[in-house]
């Protein structure tokens, strides 16, 4: 499906320009901007894929209006209008614009400054078809060499811009909140949040570092007759935890030491007098017949 959207721009127009003139201006850059369609955010993928494809559909005369009224359902009168479509390899997209005589009126009386292409995107966030272009002088976010928003409708009245939700510092009832959990006074200002909340930063981190060490003691501990050097097995068990674990998982437990016995009866000795009963024995079944017959 065709998406068409909306991007407020910031091509600085010329300082003067005249009913029928035309101007090649640049529409916009190369790069990955943002956008909202309805009511979720896109990403335009304007590389020269896109802009290529843009300038080889370009068919005929595309409407420049005043602030989109035309897409909005309002008045379609003409600003100008975009003659052709051209790929600066440095520029990006550029239009050749011819003025009516409002258009050139509010550019030479800068009442209008800026250029928003609107266009339709396909799956994968690149421009296809160049829809129309309005004169602004809203952009929210920046984008150089140009401003570009992207938006579908208007947005309702009290809606925070782009521009505004990109304001640093927190909601108030955000803030309200940090300071509950930081137990600051209610006074508090932006660097005591900060310093508060880099000192329990401060903290968690040592007592994470405190829960490692003891962590890794008690593994050398179980471990004792599986490693040679404690101290540079803790070390490693601090620096990589996890692959510790692994290589500990695939190793054997220790062997356990073979019990040694011992003989606590005296050795028997024959009697230094005594013969040998076995002497006269020549072969080993006489010798076994004289242990039989116990001749010893």
């Amino acid at each position: 499906m065709k998406r068409v959207i909306l991007n407020i721009a910031s091509a600085p127009l010329p300082e003067t320009v005249s009913a029928g003139d035309e101007l090649e201006v640049q529409l916009a850059p190369y790069g990955d901007f943002p956008g909202r369609l309805e009511g979720r955010t896109v990403r335009q993928r304007c590389d020269r894929a896109a802009f290529e494809r843009l300038a080889g559909n370009f068919s005929g005369e595309v409407l420049v209006d005043f602030e989109h009224k035309a897409e909005r359902g309002g008045d379609t009168e003409a600003a100008a209008w975009v003659q052709a479509l051209r790929v600066d390899p440095a520029k990006g997209l550029m239009a050749t614009f011819r003025f009516t005589d409002k258009g050139a009126e509010a550019v030479a009386n800068r009442r209008l400054r800026f250029l928003s292409p609107v266009w339709e995107l396909d799956a994968e966030g690149r421009p296809g078809r160049l829809v129309s272009v309005g004169l602004t002088n809203k952009p929210n976010l920046p984008v150089r060499p140009i401003l570009n928003r992207a938006a579908i409708e208007p947005q309702p009245q009290g809606t925070p811009s782009m521009e505004e939700e990109k304001t640093p510092g927190a909601a108030p009832e955000t803030r309200a909140r940090l300071i509950e959990i930081l137990g600051l006074g209610p006074d508090a200002d932006d660097a005591a949040i900060l310093q508060a909340a880099e000192t329990l930063a401060k903290a968690y981190a040592e007592a994470q570092e405190a829960a490692l060490n003891a962590e890794a003691e008690q593994a050398a501990e179980e471990n004792k007759e599986r490693i040679a050097n404690r101290d540079a097995f803790k070390r490693l068990y601090v620096a990589n935890r996890e692959a510790v674990r692994a290589t500990l998982a695939c190793l054997r437990d220790p062997a356990p030491t073979p019990a040694r016995v011992v003989c606590n009866a005296a050795a028997a000795r024959r009697p230094a007098s005594a013969a040998d009963p076995l002497a006269g024995c020549r072969t080993p079944e006489e010798r076994c017949a004289a242990i039989e017959r116990g001749q010893f």
